[in-house]
C-alpha cells in the first residue's frame, strides 16, 4: 500500500514538473517572438503584413473550397438518399407484384388441378360407359350368333346362301363406308355354319 502511494506521488510530481517545463518553454518562445517583432524595421513589417494578407487570402480560398466541397457532398448525399428511396420503392413494388403474381399463379394452378381432376373423373365415366357399351355389344353379338339364322333367315339352298353372303359382304366389308370388321366375322361364322349344315343334309 505504501509502495503504491509512493508511485502515485512520484507520477504526479513528474507530471507537474513536465507541465511547468512546457509552460516555461512557451513563455520563452513568446518573449523571443515579441522581441523579434519589436526589432523589425518598417520594410520587414510591411513584408510581414503582405505575407499575412496572402496567408489570409489562402485560408479564405481554402475555406471557400472546403465549403464548396461540403455543399457538393450534401448534394451527393441528398441525391444518394433520393436514389435509395426510389430503389427501395421500386423493390417494394416489385416484391408486391411478385406476391400478386405468385397468388395468381397459385390460383390458376388450383383451377388447372380442379379441371384436371374433373377431366379424370369424366374420363373414368366415359371409360365406364364405353365398357358398358362394349359388354352390351358383346352380349348382343352372342345373341346374334346363337340365333343361327340372323343374316341368312329364309335361305333354303346353297346357291341362295352364297348369294346372300356376297350381298352382306358388300354392305359390311371394312373397306366400305360404315363397314364393320366384327360384323363381317359374325356373318362369315354364320355362313360357314349354315354351309356345313347344307353339306350334311346333302350327304344324308
Amino acid at each position: 500500500m505504501e509502495a503504491a502511494n509512493y508511485n502515485f506521488k512520484a507520477e504526479t510530481t513528474g507530471n507537474v514538473i513536465a507541465d511547468n517545463t512546457a509552460n516555461n518553454e512557451l513563455n520563452t518562445k513568446y518573449e523571443n517572438v515579441k522581441k523579434a517583432i519589436d526589432n523589425l524595421d518598417n520594410d520587414s513589417i510591411k513584408e510581414m503584413k503582405l505575407w499575412l494578407f496572402k496567408e489570409s487570402c489562402r485560408l479564405e480560398n481554402q475555406e471557400s473550397a472546403l465549403e464548396e466541397r461540403y455543399n457538393q457532398l450534401e448534394i451527393q448525399e441528398r441525391e444518394f438518399s433520393e436514389k435509395h428511396r426510389k430503389e427501395y420503392a421500386k423493390l417494394e413494388h416489385d416484391r408486391k407484384k411478385l406476391n400478386e403474381d405468385k397468388a395468381f399463379f397459385e390460383q390458376k394452378l388450383d383451377i388447372l388441378k380442379n379441371g384436371y381432376d374433373e377431366l379424370q373423373a369424366d374420363k373414368k365415366k366415359v371409360e365406364q360407359e364405353w365398357e358398358k357399351i362394349r359388354l352390351e355389344k358383346m352380349y348382343m353379338e352372342e345373341d346374334m350368333y346363337s340365333s343361327g339364322k340372323l343374316f341368312f333367315k329364309g335361305v333354303n339352298s346353297v346357291l341362295a346362301l352364297k348369294k346372300r353372303y356376297k350381298d352382306l359382304l358388300k354392305i359390311y366389308h371394312p373397306d366400305n363406308v360404315g363397314g364393320d370388321h366384327e360384323m363381317v366375322t359374325i356373318i362369315t361364322a354364320e355362313y360357314n355354319q349354315l354351309l356345313r349344315q347344307f353339306d350334311v343334309s346333302k350327304k344324308a
